[in-house]
């Protein structure tokens, strides 16, 4: 059955009545959280996280969590759409969820502005791209193909800001009487507040215009799992993210990077043939020329197969909060959107070694 692992909790706890029945009931219940527990290392995970450790030296100044608790709260927190101040509260009195964090019954759970710190110390030993290379390099040993080809394509990510746009005032000029053939009003142009987010940048796609992020996103060509992702912000072209894309991925000889008429350059055609990859780039017809069958015979097998790109962003959209950032900043947002980007696999995989 299901034990509580009390070395993940505190220093000198001991297992108690309480603990021990809430395993018992846990144990009899079905649970996606404990068939989570069942795919991953946390042997592994810590190693990753063992930067993240903080071990002082004097007994009041130790952390009463670990880096692990930490990380599975972050976790919840994505599954189940939960800000600091709910996920503080929730483990209160979620028993499934104090189970998965490995947290006593008998002991405080982590305030808001404790899993806010963690956070933050996640970010400046910068484990989340570590972590979710690890959590892939798991999910590729449970058999599930995550490096034998790519599918890269770009998705649009909302600042937290909202910045207002040029309001359009209308001035009244000096003196009593109206002058005949002189406009009494004149409209001036008054910003009235610059965004607080700084690193973000307009993009138009279509008529929305949006003020945010991109993330550049590479996902396996069979299973829909995110291999890597790149952020940058709005106004950055996705076509020059192909190389840094593809150069972070570790992919077999001969293997497919697909990717829509976005990409297509002599340039980055180039660097796949010197790669030794195949490229699978869609193409644009040349101009004042009747596009070629092949060439639309070629981009309509792409476009199938893109899908799949297409169904992550929506799950990753949806329910990891892909649509937009929580945080303020280029770094906030990467961290958030990696984090989103683990859940979802660790999510996905469950799903693909159930079918």
């Amino acid at each position: 059955g299901f034990i509580i692992n009390t070395e993940l909790i505190m220093e000198k706890q001991i297992i108690t009545m309480a603990d021990q029945e809430l395993a018992n009931r846990i144990e009899k219940r079905c649970h996606f959280l404990k068939d989570i527990e069942k795919i991953i290392n946390w042997k592994r995970i810590n190693k990753v996280l063992s930067k993240v450790e903080i071990r002082r030296s004097s007994v009041a100044g130790r952390d009463a969590f670990s880096a692990e608790v930490m990380f599975r709260i972050m976790l919840l927190q994505i599954w189940y759409k939960l800000s600091d101040y709910q996920m503080e509260e929730q483990l209160g009195y979620n028993f499934m969820f104090m189970w998965f964090c490995k947290l006593s019954l008998e002991n405080p759970v982590p305030d808001h502005s404790t899993i806010s710190r963690w956070r933050t110390r996640f970010a400046a030993q910068g484990v989340y791209e570590k972590l979710l290379a690890e959590v892939n390099k798991q999910i590729s040993g449970h058999n599930i193909r995550i490096n034998e080809g790519t599918i890269l394509d770009a998705t649009i990510v909302e600042s937290k800001a909202r910045p207002r746009k040029t309001e359009i005032i209308e001035t009244e000029p000096v003196g009593d009487d109206e002058i005949p053939g002189v406009q009494t009003f004149q409209a001036t142009g008054l910003t009235t507040e610059e965004s607080k987010d700084t690193d973000a940048r307009w993009i138009k796609k279509g008529k929305k215009s949006t003020y945010g992020y991109k993330g550049h996103v590479a996902v396996d060509k069979i299973s829909g799992l995110v291999q890597d992702i790149i952020v940058t912000p709005a106004n950055v072209y996705d076509g020059h993210m192909l190389e840094p894309l593809v150069n972070s991925l570790n992919l077999e000889p001969e293997a497919e990077v697909l990717a829509d008429k976005g990409y297509c350059s002599a340039e980055n055609e180039d660097f796949l043939e010197k790669k030794g990859l195949v490229s699978k780039i869609m193409q644009k017809k040349k101009k004042n020329q009747v596009a070629d069958p092949e060439l639309i015979a070629r981009n309509l097998e792409i476009s199938r197969e893109r899908y799949r790109i297409e169904r992550s962003f929506g799950c990753l959209k949806k329910h990891n909060g892909w649509g937009r950032s929580i945080y303020m900043g280029l770094q906030k947002t990467k961290d958030y959107l990696l984090m989103g980007a683990i859940a979802f696999n660790m999510k996905r995989s469950l799903a693909i070694l159930r079918s």
